[in-house]
């Protein structure tokens, strides 16, 4: 597998004001703090470090207030991936990344994982699940010509493959289930899924990029590109791992205001542990107060520290700890009057109520709630014409009286 890595670094967020939830977390708490575009990006491929790449390109561009850190970023990177392509000057125009993919594509290796993203760390406990995926793509990809792993935003991801629950309903409704396996599963989307959280094979990047003329706009992503009305929707084969590979580090608040919301009391945002920097991480486990310095976690606490003032900065296992903090563990404390099962029990609830979070068949209203949304949506247009629906002023109050509904 090939890690190709293209980003502007940068502390100026895109759309600012979409995350004020993340906001009022990272002002909250010293835990959560830590968002410093520059250390979350050195984080990133940190963990990526324990992932085996057959080669890695990073294609990356510092924003002014960063450029005099060029040689050490630089550093960092060879320090991880001795044998790196390091590129100076981020993609953002269709030729850009059509040269970027020519370099590519003359590289050993199918399988793309396309980093659009500089903040979506590996957070897998092992390399199990990530293995098995890889496994099962290589398979589809002598059968299909386009296949893909969702590699983030795991709950979404998850929800998306199979009927029954909301996300899949209302908003990925084109995918349909093909099959399960201990670590996957494994759908095929008609019209093709462009997100830029995806490991691709050769086939679908190259088609996302050069397939059609787009002209000399800018595209900061190749998402931009794929999701361009002139581009072709092709069929695509969806790999959904059944546990997390990497997470998104500001988490979901994106979605508080969205149809289909999850929590940040459930699935809190990432942080960068004290010391992992240095070498230094000190892990206290089982304990019901909050020590500064420390990683506290505790499964049997109801709240995080940004939710009250003694509250925890995980509620997960020990076996759950990311593989790429395990060789910068300094200290483990974990208390003795912890009941480690009932601890384990309670952690692995929490991860069965991270994948179960949308709205099901089983809850009570579930079909007039889903009907409102897509009937608001364009859920019930053909797809060439849900574009349309979106943008049609004619519309435009309809839909706002039927929102609503919604409420």
């Amino acid at each position: 597998m090939i890690l190709y890595f293209d980003n502007l670094i940068t502390n100026i967020p895109l759309k600012p004001g979409v995350y004020s939830d993340l906001d009022r977390i990272r002002d909250s708490c010293k835990s959560y703090s830590n968002g410093d575009r520059y250390d979350v990006t050195c984080y990133m491929l940190a963990s990526y470090a324990e992932i085996d790449w057959e080669e890695v390109v990073i294609v990356y561009e510092f924003a002014e207030d960063m450029v005099h850190r060029k040689k050490e970023f630089e550093s960092f990177v060879k320090d991880l991936f001795p044998k790196a392509h390091i590129f100076y000057g981020r993609s953002d125009t269709q030729k850009k990344f059509q040269e970027k993919m020519r370099f590519v594509n003359k590289l050993k290796g199918d399988l793309v994982l396309y980093a659009g993203n500089n903040d979506h760390p590996f957070v897998s406990p092992d390399r199990k699940t990530l293995d098995a995926c890889l496994k099962k793509a290589e398979m589809m990809c002598k059968k299909w010509e386009y296949v893909s792993i969702f590699y983030s935003h795991f709950t979404e991801a998850y929800n998306m493959a199979k009927k029954g629950n909301f996300y899949h309903d209302a908003i990925c409704f084109r995918s349909k289930f093909l099959e399960e396996g201990e670590n996957y599963l494994v759908s095929l989307c008609d019209k093709g899924c462009s997100n830029s959280i995806q490991i691709v094979n050769k086939n679908l990047i190259n088609h996302w990029v050069s397939s059609k003329n787009l002209g000399s706009g800018v595209f900061r992503r190749i998402e931009s590109m794929a999701f361009h009305p002139d581009m072709k929707r092709v069929k695509q084969i969806l790999i959904h791992p059944k546990s997390p590979v990497c997470e998104h580090f500001d988490g979901y608040s994106h979605t508080k205001t969205s149809a289909a919301p999850i929590p940040s009391s459930l699935v809190p945002p990432l942080f960068i542990p004290a010391g992992f920097f240095e070498n230094k991480i000190k892990i206290r486990y089982g304990y019901d107060d909050h020590k500064e310095g420390w990683v506290n976690i505790n499964p049997l606490k109801k709240k995080y520290i940004f939710e009250e003032e003694n509250g925890i900065d995980l509620k997960i296992s020990l076996e759950d700890i990311p593989l790429f903090w395990k060789k910068r563990i300094s200290k483990i404390d974990i208390n003795k009057n912890l009941d480690q099962e009932l601890a384990r029990d309670r952690a692995n609830a929490i991860k069965n109520d991270i994948k179960n979070v949308f709205m099901s068949k089983k809850n009570k209203g579930y079909n007039w709630y889903l009907f409102k949304h897509k009937l608001i949506t364009g859920g019930y247009l053909p797809y060439s014409l849900v574009s349309l629906f979106r943008r049609s002023e004619l519309l435009t109050k309809f839909k706002r009286k039927m929102q609503h509904l919604n409420k």
